[in-house]
């Protein structure tokens, strides 16, 4: 069976070319279903795709399109693969260039979405975690409308706010959609963190039903990758904190109709404010102090910050033995 009526979105930032061809070869192995259409966009790689596909994939043109661009970050770089899709195209899957999926996947999602559902999910795991997504967030099945029960292919029932926003429910890779139900449907590019969740909630609040798998389709790589990393301490955890910071601050203006999200929104300014000053009196006592720009973005974004530096000078004072 031919599928040249999915395409497969694969943005591309990689410094090795492992992670990509482990990405491709998983599409290739999927089964169940013909080749679908792949579109990368390189967005100015240190590593050319290019050159990974011209050295792995000799005759690659049948089935891969490939768009090579200034950086815009991946939320960039997926718009303009969704602006430059095949006429053909019903359905798009994302997978980023480190991630793989399981062999069913793409079957899942067209046995999915063949039954008048318009964006299927799926169960995601990374080799460091000790459980799959859906096990650490106790994702209760029972609440869901089984529509085959061997499988694990499940109808979501319930309100999506919290489980994609608070959650993390839904990761990129594990996502295929109507392409014909959301075709005005695009990632904030002003984000670098959480511009996929606004995604989901933007297309989950457009369409009727969605499905999900609750079999793990998503192993989740280790390449280049702006939202991992960062250890205690480290300038790149305050370089996350920022940019958490920036996607909490924007929901309620992106989503003003949602009454929930406002509290939810609090609460994570909350942890993330704790977490910085925690994180500046870590470094200040070992006497490395935090660059400039970064004190005057974070305080941009929360000017009551210092309210807290008090209490956690205290805690700390209190923990000492």
């Amino acid at each position: 069976m031919s599928h040249s009526d999915l395409t497969v979105v694969i943005p591309f930032y990689q410094r090795t070319p492992e992670p990509l061809v482990r990405a491709i070869n998983s599409i290739k192995a999927q089964q169940g279903v013909g080749c679908p259409h792949v579109l990368i966009v390189d967005d100015e790689s240190p590593l050319p795709a290019r050159s990974i596909l011209n050295e792995h994939f000799p005759g690659h043109e049948s089935f891969i399109q490939l768009i090579e661009q200034k950086n815009k970050g991946a939320a960039g770089a997926r718009n303009v693969a969704l602006d430059h899709l095949p006429e053909s195209t019903r359905y798009v899957a994302f997978l980023d260039s480190d991630d793989e999926w399981t062999p069913r996947h793409l079957d899942h999602a067209l046995r999915i979405l063949s039954q008048g559902y318009d964006f299927y999910f799926s169960n995601y795991q990374r080799s460091d975690w000790p459980q799959d997504r859906f096990s650490q967030m106790k994702l209760n099945l029972q609440s869901h409308h089984c529509l085959d029960a061997e499988r694990q292919l499940y109808g979501f029932v319930g309100d999506v706010l919290l489980p994609v926003m608070g959650q993390q429910m839904i990761k990129t890779s594990s996502v295929v959609y109507r392409w014909t139900a959301l075709p005005e449907v695009r990632f904030p590019e002003h984000l670098v963190l959480g511009e996929d969740d606004v995604f989901w909630l933007r297309a989950l609040r457009k369409v009727n039903h969605a499905g999900f798998c609750f079999q793990v389709e998503l192993e989740m790589g280790e390449g280049v990758n702006i939202s991992q990393g960062g250890g205690w301490g480290e300038l790149r955890s305050f370089r996350l904190m920022i940019e958490n910071l920036e996607k909490w601050r924007s929901l309620p203006r992106l989503f003003p109709d949602e009454v929930a999200l406002p509290e939810l929104c609090r609460e994570n300014i909350h942890k993330i404010r704790q977490d910085f000053v925690a994180g500046l009196l870590h470094r200040l006592r070992r006497r490395e102090g935090l660059p400039m720009d970064y004190w005057a973005r974070y305080t941009r974004l929360d000017p009551l910050w210092f309210s807290t530096l008090p209490t956690q000078i205290l805690k700390k004072l209190g923990d000492k033995p």
